[in-house]
């Protein structure tokens, strides 16, 4: 599927291992295909899929006890799974003499962000959701969705990063 690649991706980033995400990809799909006569009801099919393979993780987060995720009441009771951005240093756009103190600065950015902010993050700058597809995928608000991405762009600003540098760094 044109798909799968971006549902593992976006899998890995909680933090989930390679086998639970194909095993959570694969049965995302078994029900879209047993499920087969409310596909005409499904007007887009990425938030679809993303909604149903986040709440497919959350499933499996919650019957796992032992996953290294998930600490607290507040984050378990909101569907809040935890999301990792990386910064990686392999792109032209940065010089070498740059490189060292931009690197510190996007880390730096990715450990003021929450799991929720580094959600919304990828979702909306990496995979291009609309906010209506994040508060969708998210079980959120399209304002809250709104208020998580200002937030978020507003921490980059705080450490005069611009979106673009700061996205082609991150993986």
């Amino acid at each position: 599927s044109e798909h799968l690649d971006s549902l593992y991706s976006y899998a890995l980033n909680m933090g989930f291992k390679e086998q639970e995400i194909m095993d959570a990809i694969h049965d995302v799909f078994y029900k879209l295909c047993i499920q087969h006569s409310s596909l005409n009801e499904i007007s887009n099919l990425k938030t679809y899929l993303f909604k149903s393979l986040r709440n497919r993780l959350i499933d499996l987060y919650r019957s796992n006890k032992e996953f290294i995720g998930l600490n607290s009441d507040y984050e378990e009771n909101h569907n809040i799974l935890p999301f990792q951005l990386t910064a990686s240093g392999e792109d032209e756009l940065i010089e070498k003499e740059d490189s060292e103190e931009i690197m510190s600065k996007v880390e730096h950015v990715l450990n003021q962000l929450t799991n929720r902010q580094r959600e919304i993050v990828y979702l909306r700058f990496i995979r291009e959701c609309s906010y209506e597809e994040i508060a969708e995928i998210m079980n959120i608000t399209v304002e809250t969705s709104r208020n998580l991405v200002s937030k978020s762009l507003a921490k980059l600003k705080r450490y005069s990063l611009s979106l673009s540098l700061f996205l082609s760094v991150i993986v």
